[in-house]
């Protein structure tokens, strides 16, 4: 007698129904240092993080904005930090029919005003492998605010940081020179738009950065976070998922109908 075949399992329709979220990593471009936030936020999303280190990805932000382009779904959301945030932002002017929100942390769209990153960018490549390692695990504490975060996740960021090769990190921080938002139409960009924002951010001033971008932004949302640094994404008490269910935020409309009870 022929046995049946069994049928794959169907997936579940609260996991269709799951709209996307894309994660852009910062200047590390792993995507690895995501799982936090990850793990809170699969009740509402599909969550996925990107690595802009990909072979497809490029090396412009014209490439890097159509590489991700090519992963969305219609109605995706896009969760950009730092350096990621820029691309959302990129990406989210070049094809705003495709995205359904923005999570912006710690943009580093501020960075082309600072005075160190044109040094940055030309200095890296030639230093010597030893001394760039040296240089990435003193910054460690400049980058994150260590005291917020748990071993592990100290662990994961430092191994991040020290993957970066000297080259890329200098082409990172070209681009971000070369980024202008204020050529960007975001007067015009209706998405609802979380800004978050570290108190204790040593690199970038993002408080002010994001209070700069809310003003273009006409459906923007900011929330600073007080005691957290750049790195905020892996300290124990950041929770992004709060702040995208708040009753009076930009997402509620979208989000809290279909939150799960807790």
């Amino acid at each position: 007698m022929e046995r049946l075949k069994s049928k794959p399992a169907a997936s579940s329709p609260s996991r269709q129904k799951r709209p996307l979220l894309l994660y852009l990593p910062g200047m590390d471009g792993t995507g690895k240092l995501f799982y936090r936030q990850a793990q809170a936020l699969q009740a509402e999303f599909r969550v996925r993080p990107l690595s802009l280190n990909h072979p497809e990805a490029g090396h412009s932000w014209e490439s890097l904005a159509d590489w991700v382009g090519s992963q969305l779904d219609e109605g995706a959301y896009l969760c950009g930090e730092s350096f990621g945030a820029c691309l959302a932002l990129a990406v989210a002017a070049q094809q705003p029919e495709r995205c359904r929100g923005l999570i912006l942390v710690n943009p580093a769209s501020s960075l082309r005003r600072r005075p160190w990153w044109w040094a940055g960018h030309v200095l890296l490549p030639f230093l010597p492998p030893a001394l760039y390692h040296q240089m990435a695990e003193r910054g460690l504490g400049f980058l994150a605010e260590l005291s917020q975060m748990e071993p592990p996740d100290r662990e994961r960021l430092r191994q991040a940081v020290h993957s970066v090769e000297p080259t890329v990190a200098a082409q990172r921080l070209a681009l971000l020179g070369s980024f202008v938002v204020e050529e960007l139409p975001l007067e015009s960009m209706t998405l609802p738009t979380l800004l978050v924002a570290g108190g204790r951010d040593r690199l970038l001033p993002s408080v002010q950065e994001v209070q700069r971008l809310a003003e273009r932004l006409p459906q923007a949302q900011v929330e600073i976070s007080p005691l957290s640094g750049h790195a905020c994404l892996l300290e124990r008490q950041m929770n992004l998922r709060r702040y995208l269910l708040k009753p009076d935020g930009v997402f509620a409309p979208l989000l809290l109908n279909s939150a799960p009870a807790h």
